[in-house]
């Protein structure tokens, strides 16, 4: 029913707007009129994730919470798509002495719980939007799940990458989320569901703290220069104007 209607818009578009160049994929109905697709990406409001008078306890608060063992964080809609449970099928592997905090809820919060066995993974529930960062800074590493191209961009990821907590995510063949995060280079990326190589990824980063800082602080400088509100507004303004003339 819908895909005729999309048919029908795609072809008439004088314009089409994709988040990432890797959404621009032969699987993508957009493939056929790349020619008149341009990339305006997703991007974050900084101010939100600056730190605040406060945060500072509140980070201390978090990890205290946890025996200060370091954390792997993750945080979204508990939807199939996110993967979910390939991170609590990866803790099984895991060697590092760690939490796993599960952030938010959805529809697969009650199936994953079910099939969590060990008390290292907790489920903390939603996280209210003024808390959301000191969670991101309190994290040591940020367990980006997502396992479809239903994922198109991340911009959870790209938050936590601001704020400095390793990103460890899967190859997925059409999204944006290998493009916020280039594997090597601001993470690591592993093939999609492999949950040892995950977990090893895991172990790694937390065993090396030259790579874990390297990655850190390419992240954060990946976002700052590509990923803000900012950007996408100055992105969105000059094809917009291209469009218009």
């Amino acid at each position: 029913l819908v895909k005729q209607f999309e048919k029908a818009i795609l072809r008439k578009a004088d314009l089409i707007l994709a988040t990432s160049p890797n959404y621009i994929h032969p699987s993508s109905p957009i493939y056929q009129y790349r020619d008149k697709t341009e990339v305006v990406a997703n991007g974050i409001i900084k101010n939100d994730f600056v730190w605040r008078t406060g945060d500072e306890k509140t980070i201390e608060e978090i990890r205290h919470k946890y025996h200060n063992k370091k954390i792997v964080f993750f945080v979204g809609r508990h939807a199939a798509y996110k993967g979910i449970d390939y991170l609590i099928e990866a803790e099984k592997y895991i060697q590092s002495d760690c939490i796993i905090l599960i952030g938010g809820r959805g529809p697969e919060t009650e199936r994953l719980k079910a099939m969590t066995q060990s008390d290292r993974i907790k489920f903390i529930g939603r996280i209210p939007n003024e808390y959301l960062r000191c969670y991101y800074y309190a994290s040591d590493i940020f367990a980006f799940t997502s396992c479809t191209k239903q994922e198109a961009f991340g911009i959870a990821l790209a938050e936590a990458m601001y704020c400095g907590s390793v990103p460890v995510t899967f190859t997925i063949e059409g999204s944006g989320v290998n493009w916020v995060s280039v594997g090597g280079e601001t993470g690591i990326e592993v093939p999609l569901g492999d949950v040892k190589a995950y977990a090893e990824a895991i172990d790694n980063l937390l065993a090396d703290k030259d790579l874990y800082m390297k990655y850190a602080t390419a992240g954060k400088d990946r976002i700052v220069r590509m990923f803000t509100s900012e950007r996408s507004n100055a992105q969105a303004k000059e094809v917009l104007t291209k469009l218009a003339d």
